[in-house]
C-alpha cells in the first residue's frame, strides 16, 4: 500500500464513523487488486470556490466494474455479477456503508475505472479550515 499525502488535511466529523468508511473502501481495494501490485492512497487538500474540500482517492489493480455498474456499486447488498459466489467474501455492505457515511459528513464518493486496468474510488469531504 502506499500513501501520498500532499498537506496535512483536517476534517470535522466523527473519526470511528470515517475511520469505518475508509477501511471499507481500501479493504475492498486491497481484496480485488491483483497479488502482484499496491493499492495507491492519495490524500490532498482542494481549494474551490465553494469552499475548501479534502480529497482522498483510493486506487486498485484488479479487473475493475464494468460501467453500466460502477453506480449500482453503493447499493446496499449489491455484488457485481462475476462475485456474487461469495468465494471472494463481503456481503455487498462495506460501499454502502462507506456512502452513507460519507453522506452524513457532508461529503461526497464514487468510483471510476483506472487506465488501463483496476478501479478509483475518491472520497471529497468539506475541509476544516
Amino acid at each position: 500500500m502506499l500513501l501520498h499525502l500532499s498537506e496535512p488535511c483536517i476534517v470535522h466529523g466523527n473519526a470511528e464513523l470515517l475511520q469505518s468508511a475508509i477501511e471499507n473502501v481500501i479493504r475492498n481495494a486491497i481484496r480485488y487488486t491483483t497479488p502482484d501490485a499496491s493499492v495507491d492512497i492519495h490524500l490532498e487538500r482542494q481549494e474551490k470556490a465553494d469552499g475548501s474540500f479534502i480529497l482522498l482517492s483510493i486506487r486498485d489493480y484488479g479487473v475493475g466494474v464494468p460501467e453500466s455498474e460502477l453506480q449500482n456499486i453503493f447499493r446496499p447488498f449489491y455484488r457485481v455479477a462475476n462475485d456474487r459466489d461469495r468465494r471472494s467474501g463481503g456481503t455487498g455492505l462495506g460501499l454502502a456503508i462507506a456512502e452513507r457515511i460519507v453522506h452524513m459528513h457532508g461529503g461526497t464518493i464514487g468510483a471510476q475505472n483506472a487506465v488501463p486496468q483496476g478501479l478509483r474510488v475518491h472520497i471529497l469531504l468539506p475541509a476544516l479550515t
